[in-house]
């Protein structure tokens, strides 16, 4: 069976629960890229999500790029994890031969952003980071962690 970056997404999302099941409803987790859109800096930049009246993107949370299968890096922002996928995309994240761009050209890309509803509670942040960075071994590795 072929592992689709879908199943990874859902995979992900499955093991955050597992794992920080009991403060679960401390998190929006929102896809910067749903329905497949583009990586364009001036459409993520404006994005509102989860709705446009509640509007949290902006807030702190660990994000995750998806792209062929892969899980191509996993990150945090204690501030705004909207902004510092935005970083990575502008200064052109990369590793050996993976960069985050590289993910564009895949139809099954996404950005999932797990952010704090709450900012009080981002100190879960750097856990959540480092769960995902032992247990999904992305492609380009945080260097604090891998």
């Amino acid at each position: 069976m072929e592992v689709t970056s879908e199943a990874i997404e859902l995979r992900l999302i499955a093991e955050f629960e597992k794992e920080f099941g009991f403060i679960r409803n401390k998190f929006e987790v929102m896809n910067l890229l749903g329905n497949n859109s583009a990586m364009d800096n001036d459409v993520i930049e404006y994005l509102k999500l989860p709705s446009e009246e509640n509007n949290i993107v902006w807030h702190p949370g660990v994000y995750v790029f998806i792209g062929n299968n892969s899980i191509y890096r996993v990150g945090v922002s204690m501030n705004n994890s909207r902004l510092r996928v935005m970083q990575h995309l502008e200064g052109w994240t990369a590793k050996g031969e993976y960069c985050i761009w590289d993910i564009d050209k895949f139809d099954d890309k996404a950005i999932l952003l797990f952010n704090v509803k709450n900012r009080q509670d981002r100190h879960w942040l750097l856990a959540l980071e480092a769960f995902f960075e032992i247990n999904f071994q992305p492609l380009i590795r945080a260097g604090r962690i891998g």
